[in-house]
């Protein structure tokens, strides 16, 4: 199975810069997005309809969604500490820190950023 995610730069119906947009701009989206998914897993737990599940998995792809935003600012923020390889090295200290912690790791999901 291979998903297909987005770094998303704008949306000027919206008139929204992801490049630009403030952190508290962020922080609300992401809370929002968060309480969604909170929401969509209740309603699962509660009536586990194919219609709920679909659900669930639309608000977590909104969530993700929200990450990859927050993870792509935190590169272009790295770059201005000449640290161009910062997002891949906190993600194999974050794999080290799994296995560290026991998790046994069931499969990978790969990101490749087009730059």
């Amino acid at each position: 199975m291979k998903l297909l995610m987005h770094v998303l730069k704008e949306n000027k119906k919206l008139n929204i810069d992801n490049r630009t947009i403030g952190t508290a701009a962020i922080l609300i989206k992401l809370e929002e997005e968060f309480r969604e998914v909170v929401t969509a897993l209740l309603n699962y737990n509660k009536d586990k309809t194919l219609s709920n599940l679909k659900e669930i998995m639309r608000e977590t792809f909104d969530l993700v969604q929200m990450c990859i935003l927050i993870l792509w600012r935190c590169h272009r923020q790295a770059l201005d500490f000449d640290e161009s390889n910062l997002l891949k090295d906190i993600n194999i200290e974050h794999k080290n820190k799994l296995s560290e912690r026991q998790w046994i790791i069931e499969t990978g999901i790969e990101i490749d950023i087009k730059e």
